[in-house]
């Protein structure tokens, strides 16, 4: 996977910045993780305040955490470890500690993996959640996905982050939150590629308030 970076540029004026104001929106971000075989968009990786002009950049460094609990949609999830950056066929165990250390188990290409999840819940099921996340220019991880399906015991789990990003306008959720049904159009650019003309992986969209559609370019 190309390490460039990645920009999405979201540009509002006139009449459809204000009726997004009067509504309290907010611009909500996610990107998506293959895990058993799915794509899946399932949590807000950024939520923006409202501006004329919204640029979100990152590059595809990713990295494992975890917690205990998957909480409801519109709840923010909480982590209980360390991140731990993860590259693209690497494999990491969760020791006893609650610790992501090196792997012996054996790779999995284009996947991010835990070889094996030796943790010591304190319920006793010693089943986790695994959470991808994504690094900031800061240097910190976001959350970007959470394994829906506990990891027990001595069981292993891979992830394939992907370059697929879907926005949207929602009022009242947070960055970090479980994406939930009540939310307006959605729209889904693939960063996987630059553009053939520039050679660039960004892109810019805007939303008509009225009709209710996004127009999207490249870049």
């Amino acid at each position: 996977m190309a390490t460039d970076s990645r920009i999405l540029k979201v540009i509002e004026q006139g009449p459809d910045l204000m009726a997004l104001t009067k509504n309290k929106y907010n611009l909500q971000v996610a990107k998506s993780v293959i895990a058993n075989g799915q794509l899946t968009f399932n949590i807000i990786w950024q939520s923006r305040v409202l501006a004329p002009s919204i640029s979100l950049q990152w590059k595809p460094t990713y990295g494992l955490n975890w917690t205990a609990s998957v909480p409801d949609p519109g709840l923010v999830i909480s982590l209980s470890g360390f991140w731990k950056q993860c590259d693209e066929g690497q494999v990491l165990d969760l020791n006893s500690s609650g610790l992501f250390v090196q792997s012996t188990a054996s790779t999995k290409p284009g996947y991010l993996k835990v070889g094996s999840n030796n943790y010591q819940t304190q319920s006793g099921d010693n089943g986790v959640h695994f959470i991808v996340g994504i690094q900031e220019a800061s240097g910190n991880f976001s959350p970007i996905f959470v394994d829906p399906t506990e990891t027990g015991h001595g069981m292993e789990a891979a992830y394939q982050p992907q370059e697929k990003v879907q926005w949207w306008y929602q009022a009242g959720m947070q960055t970090s939150s479980m994406i939930s049904e009540n939310r307006g159009p959605t729209e889904t650019g693939d960063f996987s590629k630059p553009d053939d003309v520039t050679g660039l992986y960004s892109k810019s969209s805007s939303y008509d308030f009225k009709k209710g559609e996004w127009t999207t370019t490249s870049p």
